[in-house]
């Protein structure tokens, strides 16, 4: 599903030139749960924003669903973005003039769906995500984890394929971190393929698959292997 080969990334800070990602390749197959770990300043981020395609490579190969995306122009990558891929953020990124609903909405509206089928949608999604009784809250009356987790219906509400969390839980007690990590486990147990960025080593362990980056390297690519209890 997605295949990054050669991939670098290059900043000029001042005088010093810095390899946000240097020479990273990765294949991530569909329904795959990850965790992408390492110290600030390794990569993280940067690699997550490349695979959500908010950011273009200096240099290397980036397929998702077969289609090499390094040659589209911006409108492609912007309709690839809205149909393919969610976002989740540590900072919630809602709209605090809207209500818990008009917010999830907002996707589906920026992709000219008819009002019926929004509103449809937008029920079932928070429904799904026990939200139905905050869909007319605004942000400033929900819970941290209320919060984070109508940012979670909004980056499902189009149905993507991939959704990619930067630090998902950073800004919740460890409760409720606990609680929004269990519906995005949820979700990639239905068939989405999730990518968590985390400081967090127990949120992080938890993933099937987990990948540690220092330096803009990926320094590590582990698979948990499954324990089989004894007859």
């Amino acid at each position: 599903m997605i295949r990054l080969r050669s991939i670098n990334r290059i900043f000029e800070v001042g005088e010093q030139t810095v390899h946000a990602l240097d020479d990273v390749s990765l294949t991530i197959n569909a329904g795959e749960y990850l965790s992408i770990m390492g110290p600030s300043g390794s990569g993280k981020s940067t690699l997550l924003n490349m695979l959500g395609l908010l950011d273009r490579p200096d240099s290397g190969q980036y397929k998702l669903d077969d289609i090499e995306t390094s040659a589209l122009n911006d409108d492609a990558l912007a309709a690839i973005r809205r149909n393919k891929i969610g976002f989740i953020f540590q900072a919630f990124h809602l709209i605090a003039r809207l209500s818990a609903a008009e917010n999830v909405e907002l996707p589906l509206m920026l992709a000219g769906q008819q009002s019926k089928l929004r509103r449809h949608r937008v029920l079932e999604t928070l429904s799904a995500l026990d939200l139905s009784d905050r869909a007319n809250h605004q942000p400033a009356q929900l819970s941290g984890g209320q919060r984070q987790r109508v940012a979670i219906a909004r980056a499902i509400a189009m149905r993507p394929q991939v959704l990619l969390a930067d630090e998902p839980t950073g800004n919740l007690d460890r409760q409720s971190g606990n609680d929004v990590i269990d519906v995005l486990e949820a979700l990639n147990r239905d068939g989405l393929t999730l990518l968590v960025v985390t400081h967090d080593p127990d949120i992080g362990g938890r993933a099937k698959r987990r990948i540690r980056m220092v330096d803009g390297r990926i320094e590590s690519d582990t698979a948990l292997v499954a324990k089989h209890a004894r007859a």
